[in-house]
């Protein structure tokens, strides 16, 4: 079973007789206390003399002392170290015994009855007696797997720290340098050979030697140090940052002897870790809410203007979707966004967000697609502007725009009526007139009821000619258009009172002169609306308007002495809620000039209050006087003076 390591070995100290030295006697049970298997042969014929338990479970099987068919070895079959087929005869054991030398770590391949193999190493000597003939053979041996696995980890484990890109070192509890692999040479500047036997503070700063000290404590008690970011300086002088992993080294019996080192250059990653800092810092100035998400929606970095705009912090909001968090409403399917933004890697529009607090707000939203080197989609910048406040200012001034032409449409369909009304209807009342008068005047040629129903078809005329003249002037008063505010509103007035049976009195400063247009159009409509509701509602007796003017403004105060407002309707107009159309369309006329409309109720009475601002001259265009031939206003404008008197 292979050549001899020593021709001339063996044991040859002179022993005892042949026929004694194999017999164990009663000590074969001092053959179990060997630490590995062992069995003996006898010469010349090779039959087994003894063996261990040792032996005979490597073999798998137990065999026969003294059977002469069990000669050399124990084992079911053998093999050479190559795999081709070992005859007993041929084996160590028996090239042993037949030429007396020894054959040491030589290994053999035993098949045992159940087809499994295992390979193991032999130490075999000759034994010799008092004579110096060969007696027998030894052999001592054991499995070499566990030796063969030891092997191939310890080399696996110095091939893979000789090519990790990591610098790893070990060194002793005094600090020495003990190895010092290839990606330490890389990452520090030092060869093996310089740093090997050299303190470990070798590569670290005069400032951080107190760090190494502490890791040295810390690793005398066993304890391991994990991702502990520090700065090392190289062999040239430069300094980098790293993470170090220290574990400690122990002996067979568990005592700490040593360190294990390994070091990752972070130098790239802090720089990138600093300017990613910088950056968001920068992006923390923005009152804009910028966030990122990655493919799968979730968001990964969140700023400062996000938190404020939002109201959630980075930590309620790292990790969530944000079309979930947000409550997103798109203005198209979010499929028709995604398609685009993959597309164009843009996209922008407008969103309704809902915040923490339950606010609904709208904001412009800018979204950016970045991608990887290879063109592959990595996360989405998600920029957010705030424009709650310009929508509602843009609705606000559509709905301005909308009730202002509202109400110019309003007015010029009164307008139209009026006229209508005036020229058409009061025509042909006029016509009628006419016809009924030469009927009276021929009334002595009829019958006495014939007679009696011509005057009183006249009179019927003249009634309606008169209502008809009186809602044509309500609808549009030419007087307001021809006169100005100041005639407008004592025809209206004294026509008020006359009608309801209310005192409606009027106080006007003596020379109010023209305001324009929009402004006595407005005054006019307020006191129209504002006397109709004290006759339906109020109850008064007496009504009172008054105006004046001060500096940059003129102001109408519409008073009774009914009896008030019902709290109800007063809450809704102290809400902002508007009360009826009519108040709507009051609110709605003043707002258009810019004035304001307050409304007071003590119990005793109610008072409307309006103020409209007022530049100091209007011009004739916007006086809407009366026009000559050639298109010139005869209406000056005056300045008030002061409240005036009743007129």
């Amino acid at each position: 079973m292979g050549k001899a390591d020593h021709p001339e070995g063996g044991i040859t100290r002179p022993l005892l007789a042949s026929s004694d030295i194999l017999n164990l006697g009663n000590q074969t049970a001092l053959i179990e206390l060997f630490p590995m298997a062992a069995y003996a042969v006898r010469a010349p014929d090779g039959v087994i003399a003894w063996f261990n338990s040792r032996a005979a479970e490597l073999w798998g099987r137990i065999p026969k002392l003294g059977d002469t068919d069990e000669r050399f070895c124990g084992a079911y079959k053998l093999f050479h170290a190559d795999g081709t087929h070992m005859a007993h005869c041929d084996t160590p054991v028996a090239f042993a015994l037949e030429t007396g030398a020894s054959v040491h770590e030589q290994e053999v391949v035993i098949e045992r009855p159940d087809g499994s193999r295992v390979t193991v190493s032999v130490y075999i000597d000759p034994i010799r007696d008092q004579d110096g003939a060969i007696a027998g053979v030894v052999n001592f041996f054991h499995d070499t797997h566990e030796r063969k696995q030891a092997e191939r980890t310890t080399g696996l484990l110095a091939a893979i720290v000789d090519s990790s890109d990591d610098a790893i070192v070990s060194k002793n509890l005094d600090g020495i340098i003990t190895s010092w692999n290839k990606g330490a040479e890389q990452l520090f500047g030092y060869s093996a050979k310089e740093a090997i036997g050299q303190n470990i503070k070798l590569i670290v700063p005069q400032d951080r030697h107190h760090e190494e000290a502490a890791i040295l404590e810390q690793l005398a008690r066993g304890e391991r140090v994990d991702h502990f970011e520090t700065v090392r300086v190289r062999k040239d002088g430069s300094m980098l940052d790293i993470s170090v992993t220290i574990s400690p080294v122990k002996d067979a019996a568990g005592a700490v002897i040593g360190a294990s080192k390994v070091a990752r250059d972070i130098t790239e990653r802090k720089r990138a870790a600093r300017a990613q800092a910088e950056q968001a810092r920068l992006l923390d100035l923005s009152t804009d809410a910028i966030f990122v998400r990655d493919t799968a929606d979730r968001i990964t970095y969140w700023n400062k203007g996000a938190w404020e705009l939002y109201g959630y912090t980075r930590d309620e909001a790292l990790g969530r979707v944000p079309h979930e968090l947000l409550r997103t409403e798109f203005p198209e399917p979010l499929e028709n966004v995604r398609e685009q933004l993959y597309r164009d890697d843009r996209w922008t529009g407008e969103l309704a967000h809902i915040k923490k607090n339950g606010t609904e707000i709208v904001v412009a939203t800018r979204w950016a697609l970045d991608r990887d080197s290879h063109g592959n989609p990595r996360s989405i910048l998600e920029t957010n502007t705030d424009i709650t406040q310009r929508k509602q200012a843009e609705r606000a001034f559509k709905e301005k725009e909308f009730s202002a032409r509202l109400l110019q449409l309003q007015d010029e369909e009164r307008r139209r009526l009026a006229r209508e009304l005036h020229d058409g209807v009061g025509q042909l009342l006029a016509a009628m007139g006419m016809n009924a008068a030469k009927l009276c005047a021929e009334k002595s040629k009829l019958s006495q009821d014939a007679a009696r129903c011509a005057e009183e078809n006249a009179k019927l005329i003249e009634q309606v000619s008169a209502d008809i003249r009186t809602v044509s002037y309500l609808l549009h008063p030419p007087l307001l258009d021809e006169m100005g505010l100041h005639s407008a509103l004592k025809w209206y007035i004294d026509g008020f009172a006359e009608r309801s049976k209310i005192a409606a009195s009027l106080e006007l400063p003596i020379d109010l002169g023209r305001l324009p247009k929009d402004h006595e159009m407005c005054l006019f409509r307020l006191v129209q609306e504002s006397l109709t509701n004290i006759h339906r509602h109020s109850g008064s007796s007496t009504a009172k308007v008054r105006l004046w003017r001060t500096s940059g403004e003129v102001r109408m105060e519409v008073s009774d002495d009914g009896q008030g407002i019902p709290q109800e309707i007063r809450s809704k107009i102290a809400s902002g809620e508007t009360a009826g159309v009519g108040l709507r369309g009051m609110q709605e006329r003043v707002k258009q000039i810019g004035g304001t409309l307050r409304i007071h109720c003590n119990g005793k009475g109610t008072s409307v209050l309006v103020t409209l601002p007022l530049t100091e001259e209007a011009s004739p265009e916007q006086a809407h006087g009366p026009k000559d031939q050639h298109g010139q206003s005869h209406q000056q404008t005056k300045p008030l003076i002061g409240h005036g008197q009743a007129v």
